[in-house]
């Protein structure tokens, strides 16, 4: 990763292929970052962006910027998926939320 383009946020907890990164040069600005591949076109499962969610909702800056995102998130245990999901979405589970995904 080059650190003038961007870097890796303190306490924040992604997963394997999906994260964030601050990008210093533009103040208050964060993209999307694959730490498997260092590359800006993260990809995960659903629970790997669950992961990153919680992650983002209990750093301190959310205490700041959303205390009540913050405080909503405080007893929800935030960990490390860095090879496999707590648990994925079957192929049917998927259809009933998202439906076949060629209708685009």
């Amino acid at each position: 990763m080059n650190n003038y383009d961007e870097q890796y946020i303190r306490g924040l907890k992604g997963s394997k292929r999906a994260s964030i990164v601050w990008a210093p040069w533009m103040g208050d600005w964060f993209v999307s970052h694959s730490p498997r591949n260092g590359n800006d076109c993260a990809e995960g499962t659903w629970d790997h962006w669950v992961q990153v969610a919680v992650s983002i909702l209990q750093h301190p800056a959310t205490a700041i910027v959303r205390p009540e995102a913050h405080e909503a998130v405080a007893g929800v245990a935030n960990t490390d998926f860095y090879s496999e999901s707590g648990r994925g979405l079957s192929d049917e589970e998927v259809e009933a939320l998202f439906g076949e995904g060629d209708d685009q």
